[in-house]
C-alpha cells in the first residue's frame, strides 16, 4: 500500500482506500482482457481489406451494441444492480469463450467482422458494469476526485496488452491471447463480489421536485425527463462519429505506409503503449487537477476543439500537398491526442455528468449514452466511411469535412451541456414541496394602506417597547404600519453603540421589510462592523432586499476577514489540545462559515446559495456533494478551495495547510487564547470567552483587559472574570494590584460576587447541567449558555407538589438534585432523578397538565418559563431543533411500543 502523502496527492482520502483499490483492480482486469479481444480482433481485420471492411465492421459492431445495449436496458429494470453486474461479467466470459472458437476455425472477412463486433460488445458490457457500479458508491464530489484515478486501472492493462501485441505472429498465439482475457474477466468477477460485500451497490429512488424545464412527450421516451440527458447523448454521438473516422484514418495510412503486417502490428503497438502510458499518467496525475483549476465547463470542450482544430490542419496539409511521412505524423498526433484527451479528460468528466441525477436516472442516462448514442455515432461515422470507400475524389477530403461538421456539433451541445449539468445539480438540491427558493422582498407598501403620522419621540418609545415582552408584538405592529416615516429612528438605532443585540436584530428585521436604499445601506453599514454578531444580524436582514451590484466589493472584503479569522481559528484548534476550548473554536469556526453564506447571498444569485447552504447542512452525504459541486461552479476557486476545507471531514492540520496556500502564513500567529481575550464579546460567543478566560494566563502588558470582563451584563463571563480575579489575587498578587490601581473598587466586588456565588449553583455548572440531560444532550455548551439567563432555580420540600393534573402547564422542569414522583391521582407512573427533565411539551405549547409531580424528599430542581424559551428560540433555533429531534424520538418509541402490544390485545 502507498505511504499517507502519496494517496493525498492522488487525491485519496484515508476512508477511501480500500474502495479506490478495488474498483482500480477491477477496471485494471476489465483493461487486460478487452484490449486482449481488441488486438486479436485487429490482427485478423487488418488482414482482410481494412480500407473497406474496417468501415462495415464499425458499422455491424454498433448495431450489436445498441442490441446489446437494449438487453442491458431490459434488465436494468428488472434486477437489482448487484445481480445484474455479476450476470453481465458471466456474459462477457462467454462472449470471449465464443471469439476464441472464431479465432480458432475463422479465417474470413465474416469472422473478422464478427470478432471485432464480439470485442465491441464486450467493451460496451464491460463499461457498463463498471461504470454502473462506480456511479451508485461515489457522489458527485467523490466522482471528480476519483473517476479519472479508478478508471486509469485500464491503461496499464491496455498498454501491456499492446506489447503482448507485438508477440503476435500467428493465429495460436491468439487462443493464447483469448485465455489471458478469459482468465482476466473471471479475476474481474471476484474483485466485484469483493465490492458488492463491502458497499452497498444499489440504485434507490430518491424524492426530488418536478423539474421546471421538462422534455417534450416524444423526446422523454428517448432521453428521460432531463435536457442534460439529451444534450450529452447527442454531443457523444457526434464524438463517437469522429473517433470512428480519426481511428479509421490512423489504421489505413499505417496500412498504406508499412505493407507488412509484422510492421503493421508492431507500428500499431507501439502507439497504443504510448497513448495508454500517457493516459494513464494524465487520468492518475492530471485529471483531478485539472478539474479542480479549469472547472468541468472547459474540461468538456477540451476534447471537441482540440479535434476541431486538429482536422482543420489536415486542411492546411492537403492544400499544400503534403507527403505520405508528414500524413503518417499527422494521423499518428492526430490519433495520439483524441486518445488521451478522450480517455483522460472527457470520459472521467462525461461521467460526472451524470452524478447529480438520481441514482436509477445516472444508471439510465449511463446506459443510454454508452449502450445506444455512442454506437449510434459509431455506426453514423462507418456508414459514411463505407459510403465514400468507392468515391476516390472525395475520399481524400470529405471524411474530414463531415468529421469537422460532427466535431462543431459536439462543440455546441457540450456548452449547452454545461448549463444543463448546473439546472440539476439545483434541481437535485431543491425543496421537495414548496416553490422557488428566490428571496421575496416584502415592502412596507402592503403592510398598511395608511401611514399614521408619529413624533419621533414616539417612535422612540416604541423602538424601546421592542425589548419589553409584553408590549413587542404591538410595538412592532405599530412600527410596521408607520412604514418608512420611522426609518430616521430605526437606522439611528442601529448606528447606536448602546444598543443590544437583540434590540439591534429586531430593529435590523423591521429596516429589511423597507425596500429603499437608506434602509439597505443602514444594513450594510451594519454588517461591516467589527462586532460579528451584529454582522451576522445585517447580512440575515439582507437576504430579503436585492442585491446591488456596487456594493460586491464591500462583501468580498467582508468575506476576507472571515476567511482570515477562520484561519486563526483553525491555528488555534491545531495548537491548543484541551477538547473544550477546542469545541469552543469549532463552534465559531460554523459560525462564521454561516456568516461566509451571508456574504455569499449578496455576491451570488441567492436562491443558489441557499440551495447549496441547505445542502451542507444536510446529513446525505450526496447532497452534501452536490451542494459543494454547485459553489465549485460559481464561486472563485480560492474562496471554494477555502470554504470546502471547512466543510470537509479532514484533519486539522490539513486544513491549516489549505489556509495558509490560500491565504498566506500569518505573519504573527496569535495565540488562541489571548486572540480570543482581545477580541472579546464582539466576536466571540459568551462560552468561549468564559473557557478562553479560564485558560488565559495574564501579562503585566495584558491584564487591563480583565476589566470590561468584570463589568460584562453577561453573568456567565461575569463569573468566569471573577474566578481570574481571585485567581489572580492568590497567586500573583503584584498583578492583582496592578489591576486594583487601576481599579479600587475590584476587592469590594470580588467579595460581594463571592459571597453571592455560595447561595445559588454557577451558570457554568448549569451548562453542564443543560449537556446532561437527554433533551440538550447534542446542543453544543455555546447554544445552551443562551438557556442560563432564563433557568430559574426552585426547591421543594419532601412531599410538596410541584404541579397538579389538569393545571395549564407553561415550564419545564429539569432535576438537579432529589426525586421527583409522576402521579395519576394514586398511580405511581415514574420517578425522575437527576438529570432528568420532565414537561417539556409545555415549552411549546400550553395545556393541562396529564399527570401531577410531587417532590420525594427535599429536591432543587431549574425552571424554564415557555415565554422565555421563546425569546431563547428566537436567537438560537439549533435548541428548537435540538428538542423537535427529541421529542420526535420519544413519539417514534411510543408508536413503537404500541404497535409491538397491538397483536396482544386481538382475540386470537
Amino acid at each position: 500500500m502507498l505511504p499517507a502523502t502519496w494517496y493525498g496527492l492522488i487525491g485519496v482520502r484515508t476512508t477511501e482506500v480500500k474502495t479506490v483499490w478495488l474498483f482500480f483492480l477491477h477496471n485494471f482486469l476489465l483493461g487486460i482482457g478487452t484490449i486482449l479481444v481488441y488486438v486479436s480482433a485487429n490482427v485478423i481485420l487488418l488482414e482482410n481489406n481494412p480500407e473497406r471492411n474496417l468501415p462495415l465492421a464499425y458499422g455491424i459492431a454498433a448495431l450489436a451494441m445498441m442490441a446489446a445495449g437494449k438487453a442491458y436496458t431490459y434488465f436494468e429494470h428488472h434486477l437489482p444492480l448487484q445481480r445484474l453486474a455479476v450476470r453481465v461479467l458471466l456474459v462477457v466470459v462467454a462472449f470471449t469463450g465464443v471469439i476464441s472458437v472464431l479465432v480458432a476455425v475463422g479465417h474470413s472477412v465474416a469472422a473478422a467482422v464478427a470478432i471485432m463486433a464480439g470485442y465491441r460488445v464486450i467493451y460496451l458490457l464491460t463499461n457498463l458494469e463498471f461504470w454502473g457500479v462506480s456511479a451508485v458508491v461515489f457522489d458527485v464530489r467523490q466522482s471528480k476526485r476519483l473517476f479519472g484515478l479508478i478508471g486509469s486501472g485500464d491503461m496499464p492493462a491496455k498498454a501491456l496488452g499492446a506489447i503482448l501485441a507485438l508477440l503476435v505472429h500467428a493465429h495460436t498465439d491468439l487462443l493464447f491471447l483469448l485465455l489471458l482475457a478469459l482468465g482476466a474477466y473471471l479475476g474481474a468477477l471476484y474483485t466485484l463480489r469483493a465490492t458488492l460485500r463491502s458497499h452497498a451497490v444499489e440504485a434507490r429512488p430518491t424524492s426530488r421536485p418536478q423539474r421546471l424545464a421538462s422534455l417534450a412527450p416524444g423526446l422523454q421516451r428517448w432521453f428521460g425527463d432531463s435536457q442534460l440527458v439529451l444534450s450529452t447523448c447527442l454531443s457523444i454521438t457526434a464524438i463517437a462519429a469522429v473517433t470512428a473516422g480519426v481511428e479509421y484514418s490512423f489504421f489505413v495510412n499505417v496500412k498504406h505506409k508499412f505493407h507488412d503486417q509484422a510492421t503493421v502490428m508492431r507500428y500499431v503497438s507501439s502507439v497504443l503503449v504510448v497513448t495508454y502510458l500517457l493516459a494513464m499518467i494524465f487520468k492518475m496525475l492530471l485529471t483531478q487537477k485539472a478539474l479542480e483549476q479549469v472547472g468541468i465547463r472547459r474540461m468538456l470542450v477540451a476534447l471537441p476543439a482540440a479535434l476541431l482544430a486538429g482536422l482543420l490542419l489536415f486542411g492546411g496539409l492537403w492544400l499544400v500537398g503534403s507527403d505520405d511521412s508528414v500524413l503518417l505524423l499527422y494521423f499518428y498526433g492526430l490519433y495520439l491526442g483524441l486518445e488521451v484527451l478522450r480517455r483522460a479528460v472527457f470520459d472521467p468528466v462525461f461521467l460526472v455528468l451524470f452524478q447529480p441525477l438520481s441514482p436509477p436516472e445516472r444508471l439510465r442516462a449511463h446506459t443510454r449514452a454508452k449502450g445506444f448514442y455512442e454506437p449510434l455515432g459509431m455506426a453514423l461515422g462507418g456508414f459514411l466511411l463505407f459510403a465514400l470507400h468507392d468515391l476516390p475524389g472525395l475520399n481524400e477530403w470529405a471524411p474530414f469535412v463531415w468529421m469537422s461538421l460532427f466535431a462543431a456539433g459536439a462543440l455546441f451541445f457540450l456548452h449547452r451541456t454545461y448549463d444543463h449539468y448546473m439546472a440539476e445539480l439545483q434541481h437535485a438540491l431543491g425543496r421537495r414541496f414548496g416553490g422557488s427558493a428566490e428571496t421575496v422582498v416584502v415592502t412596507s407598501e402592503f403592510l398598511a394602506e395608511d401611514q399614521l403620522p408619529a413624533s419621533p419621540a414616539e417612535v422612540q418609545a416604541l423602538i424601546e417597547a421592542l425589548e419589553d415582552r409584553t408590549q413587542r408584538r404591538a410595538a412592532t405592529a405599530q412600527l410596521l404600519q408607520l412604514s418608512s416615516t420611522v426609518l430616521p429612528e430605526l437606522i439611528q438605532t442601529l448606528e447606536s453603540p448602546a444598543a443590544s443585540d437583540a434590540l439591534v436584530r429586531r430593529v435590523a428585521q423591521l429596516c429589511a421589510r423597507q425596500s429603499v436604499p437608506s434602509s439597505r445601506e443602514a444594513l450594510v453599514a451594519l454588517a461591516r462592523r467589527p462586532n460579528l454578531h451584529q454582522r451576522e444580524t445585517a447580512l440575515r436582514a439582507l437576504r430579503h432586499l436585492e442585491q446591488v451590484e456596487t456594493d460586491a466589493p464591500i462583501f468580498q472584503g467582508l468575506v476576507q476577514e472571515e476567511m482570515r479569522l477562520a484561519q486563526q481559528l483553525l491555528q488555534g484548534i491545531a495548537a491548543f489540545s484541551h477538547d473544550e476550548l477546542r469545541r469552543c473554536l469549532s463552534y465559531e469556526l460554523a459560525k462564521g462559515q454561516q456568516r461566509i453564506f451571508g456574504l455569499l447571498f449578496q455576491l451570488y444569485p441567492p436562491h443558489i446559495i441557499a440551495d447549496a447552504q441547505r445542502g451542507v447542512d444536510h446529513a446525505a452525504r450526496e447532497r452534501q456533494a452536490n451542494a459543494l459541486e454547485i459553489l465549485d461552479n460559481i464561486i472563485p476557486r480560492s474562496l471554494y478551495q477555502g470554504l470546502q476545507a471547512l466543510l470537509d471531514v479532514a484533519p486539522v492540520a490539513e486544513k491549516v495547510r489549505v489556509f495558509d496556500r490560500l491565504l498566506g502564513p500569518l505573519s504573527q500567529p496569535a495565540r488562541v487564547v489571548p486572540f480570543i481575550i482581545e477580541q472579546g464579546e464582539a466576536a466571540f460567543s459568551d462560552w468561549t470567552i468564559s473557557v478562553a478566560l479560564r485558560h488565559w494566563h495574564a501579562e503585566p502588558h495584558t491584564i487591563k483587559q480583565l476589566l470590561p470582563y468584570i463589568h460584562s451584563s453577561n453573568y456567565l463571563i461575569r463569573e468566569s472574570a471573577f474566578f481570574v480575579l481571585k485567581k489572580l489575587s492568590e497567586r500573583q498578587p503584584e498583578l492583582y494590584e496592578q489591576l486594583t490601581d487601576a481599579e479600587p473598587a475590584l476587592p469590594a466586588l470580588l467579595m460581594s460576587h463571592t459571597h453571592a456565588t455560595t447561595a445559588t449553583i454557577s451558570a457554568r455548572d448549569r451548562v453542564h447541567v443543560l449537556q446532561q440531560t437527554a433533551l440538550f444532550a447534542e446542543t453544543p455548551e455555546n447554544v445552551l449558555s443562551s438557556i442560563v439567563p432564563i433557568m430559574r432555580e426552585v426547591s421543594f420540600r419532601d412531599g410538596q407538589q410541584i404541579f397538579a393534573k389538569g393545571d395549564l402547564g407553561t415550564s419545564l422542569f429539569i432535576v438537579y438534585g432529589g426525586e421527583v414522583g409522576i402521579f395519576n391521582g394514586t398511580q405511581h407512573l415514574t420517578t425522575f432523578r437527576k438529570g432528568d427533565f420532565f414537561g417539556e411539551l409545555a415549552l411549546l405549547d400550553a395545556e393541562p397538565r396529564s399527570a401531577s409531580a410531587v417532590a420525594q424528599g427535599e429536591v432543587v430542581a431549574f425552571r424554564l418559563d415557555q415565554e422565555d424559551f421563546y425569546d431563547v428560540m428566537e436567537e438560537r433555533s439549533e435548541v428548537l431543533r435540538n428538542i423537535m429531534k427529541v421529542l420526535c424520538q420519544r413519539l417514534r418509541r411510543q408508536n413503537e411500543k404500541m404497535q409491538t402490544q397491538a397483536p396482544l390485545s386481538n382475540p386470537a
